[in-house]
């Protein structure tokens, strides 16, 4: 994946001639010719990167051809060992790699290292002052246990500091913004390539699901699942089995199944070779985390010095009740997770739906804000949603999802932003997302129709049951337009007298900053692969299973082997139709088709409406409860689920929402039409729309009596 920059002085390719950028004057850009008549072009931002024929920087002297269904990840190829050592050494020149962009005076760099790494500097030392060179000795001291004389002892060598920030330029230097691959440590390779290793697959012992380390042996085949089994069950827990113990408990195992015992040197020093800290997590409990778990920074009380410095991100229910766009019945209400811009207020991200907050919904929000939004032409608004792009700082609160490893790692090592919490319990620290959740309530949501406002004594004798006419994707046109063609254009306490609204101190920002990295409208695609969780699973003669489904490709036969054997798989719970599987001894990832139910059948269909449906093929089929349902009783499942759900449909508002999470039409009576402004220009004519649509709906309602 290519995250693109767009500086002063750039070179660009746009329709297959070289340009470089004169000047930045947001929302527009001015671009020269280098060669010929030198011509230069004045040109909206959005509109030249998003050209098909664009391309930035480096990227366009070294454009590969990819096929779309493949997606590469060298990083994802690693143990979690090796790739845990990956981020390390990373973490350790990523201090130099930001005094590498400040001399190239990167302000948005300058503004980073004085934030995070200011401790480097010297009493009196500024910035400017300080070298590479002597950066560098202070992180090897740094990383270095010192004796009480002051002398090092162990750690890491400037020598091996300098290797490590040539390897990373190496690597980047191939393939832009893939500079950790050059971190990756090649120790042990010549043994790891032998022909007559095996693979000792160790799983933890609660998630089979979950790899922690994989040895290469060369030991009998017949004594694998043995190991196995005894290491994730006895010796990889509280109880903390012995050495001694574990070669007992092998050799019983042994002579049970008629087989010779196993050397004990053997056991003992295939013991030796996992990795320490596993053996401390699994053994030693929650007393492993203060030793090992990554130091999280906490809460920076800085201020957000520029456009997309610090995002802040936050969920929230709306105060509304939707309706479904058939059959008119009340759902419930929503949820919504939002982004803001602190420095400018501008709303970076928007993700609403049924879905309660889950790493995969922050999963969803933070693609949002990356990519381009493309909503002018959508719903015909006045303006375009000018934010996007990369964030330094992404402030969360202390939420399980939050917290997710799968969040973390997408935000520190996907994005290569810094992820930061609130401290607990202080609510005042998210304020400028709050009071965005409060102006959209109030501004716009207590005033449609539906609205349960922000509590029952404000909402006296109104019922939102009977006066609901707005849809879910109602909902998030009217949340768009308000953002973009209002929030963004009005006034804004927060900000400076000078620039007091969102988008007028966005533009000030990006004029002293320039535009934050972003992700092309062509690399979309792969960038969404990226950031899909991952799972490890075998892969069968019936193909690989998840959730009871099965996915299978006839290319892919030579994969066929023991249920130890696992292999790094990306999905979607969005749509199950498909997965990705990255290949072994490779960086690829190929992309398998589901076979039972057949790929069509699933096309679209989230893992949630997929496991109501196994339910109602169990109850109906009890002699396959232990199959997989084929084509035509998922068909059969659909239509009993449908008839259950209207069964309850009129008076269980529970059951309503869960039917729209699962995407199922809910069809009671005539469809009753609600009708939309088409843009948004101001919040007299949202009211005014309102008032039409409960009208229309009131009198269909009379027609049907």
């Amino acid at each position: 994946m290519t995250f693109n920059e767009l500086k002063l002085n750039a070179e660009l390719i746009y329709f297959g001639r070289k340009y470089v950028v004169l000047s930045i004057s947001p929302p527009n850009v001015v671009i020269k010719r280098v060669e010929g008549d030198g011509e230069s072009i004045e040109i909206n931002f959005v509109e030249l990167v998003a050209n098909p024929s664009f391309k930035a920087g480096k990227t366009m002297l070294k454009e590969i051809e990819k096929e779309k269904s493949k997606f590469v990840s060298l990083l994802d190829s690693l143990s979690e060992t090796n790739r845990k050592k990956v981020s390390e050494r990373y973490q350790m020149i990523r201090v130099l790699l930001v005094l590498e962009r400040v001399k190239s005076h990167d302000i948005r760099a300058v503004y980073e290292f004085m934030m995070y790494y200011k401790d480097y500097l010297s009493d009196g030392q500024t910035l400017n002052e300080l070298t590479q060179e002597e950066l560098i000795r202070k992180v090897s001291h740094r990383y270095s246990t010192v004796d009480e004389d002051g002398e090092r002892t162990k750690g890491t060598s400037i020598r091996t500091i300098k290797r490590l920030l040539s390897a990373y330029r190496q690597a980047e230097s191939e393939d832009e913004k893939r500079g950790e691959e050059g971190l990756i440590s090649r120790a042990g390779g010549g043994f790891a390539s032998r022909t007559d290793n095996k693979e000792l697959v160790i799983c933890h012992p609660k998630k089979p699901d979950e790899v922690l380390q994989v040895l290469a042996v060369r030991i009998d085949e017949k004594y694998i699942p043995i190991i196995k089994e005894v290491i994730e069950k006895e010796f990889l827990n509280l109880k903390r089995m012995t050495k001694q113990a574990f070669y007992e408990s092998v050799a019983l195992r042994c002579t049970r199944q008629g087989i010779d015992e196993p050397k004990r040197i053997t056991m003992l020093k295939l013991l030796d070779r996992i990795d320490s800290q596993i053996k401390v997590r699994m053994r030693d409990g929650s007393k492993a985390a203060k030793k090992f778990d990554d130091l999280i920074r906490g809460f920076s009380n800085e201020e957000a010095q520029y456009p997309l410095h610090i995002v802040e991100i936050d969920h929230t229910e709306l105060d509304i009740d939707v309706i479904d766009g058939k059959s008119g019945l009340v759902i419930g209400r929503p949820w919504i997770t939002l982004g803001i811009d602190v420095y400018s207020r501008m709303v970076w991200c928007m993700y609403v739906s049924f879905e309660p907050p889950s790493a995969n919904v922050v999963r969803k929000a933070i693609q949002q804000g990356v990519f381009f939004k493309k909503v002018k032409e959508k719903y015909e608004l006045f303006n375009e949603w000018e934010v996007f792009g990369i964030p330094s700082v992404i402030l969360l609160d202390n939420g399980s999802e939050f917290r997710s490893v799968a969040v973390r790692r997408m935000i520190n090592e996907t994005l290569k932003s810094n992820v930061r919490y609130r401290p607990r319990k202080t609510p005042e620290y998210g304020a400028a997302i709050e009071r965005l959740f409060g102006t959209l309530n109030s501004k716009l949501i207590h005033r449609l129709d539906g609205t349960r406002k922000s509590s029952v004594l404000d909402l006296g004798e109104y019922n939102p049951d009977e006066e609901a006419v707005f849809t879910l994707e109602d909902i998030r046109e009217l949340l768009t337009m308000y953002i973009v063609d209002h929030y963004h254009m009005e006034p804004h306490r927060g900000l400076p007298l000078n620039a007091n609204r969102p988008i007028i101190r966005f533009v000030d920002g990006l004029k002293k900053v320039g535009y934050p990295d972003f992700i092309s409208p062509e690399d979309e695609e792969t960038y969404a692969i990226e950031l899909l969780p991952v799972a490890m699973k075998p892969y069968t003669r019936d193909g690989i299973r998840i959730d009871n489904r099965l996915y299978k490709l006839d290319k892919l036969s030579h994969l066929i082997g023991s249920r130890t054997t696992k292999y790094k798989v990306k999905y979607d719970i969005d749509d199950i139709s498909r997965i990705y599987i990255q290949l072994p001894n490779s960086t690829e990832y190929v992309e398998i088709p589901a076979v039972l139910p057949s790929a069509e059948e699933l096309e679209g269909m989230n893992a949630y409406t997929y496991k109501l449906i196994r339910e109602i093929s169990i109850e109906e089929a009890a002699d396959k409860a232990s199959k997989i349902p084929g084509t035509k009783m998922v068909r059969y499942a659909k239509v009993k689920l449908q008839e259950r759900v209207q069964e309850k449909i009129k008076t269980g508002r529970k059951a309503r929402q869960l039917a729209k999470r699962a995407n199922m039409e809910i069809t009671v009576g005539q469809p009753q039409p609600v009708a939309l402004p088409k843009h948004a220009p101001s919040l007299e004519q949202l009211a005014d729309a309102v008032k039409l649509a409960a009208k229309r709906r009131k009198q269909g309602g009379m027609e049907h009596e």
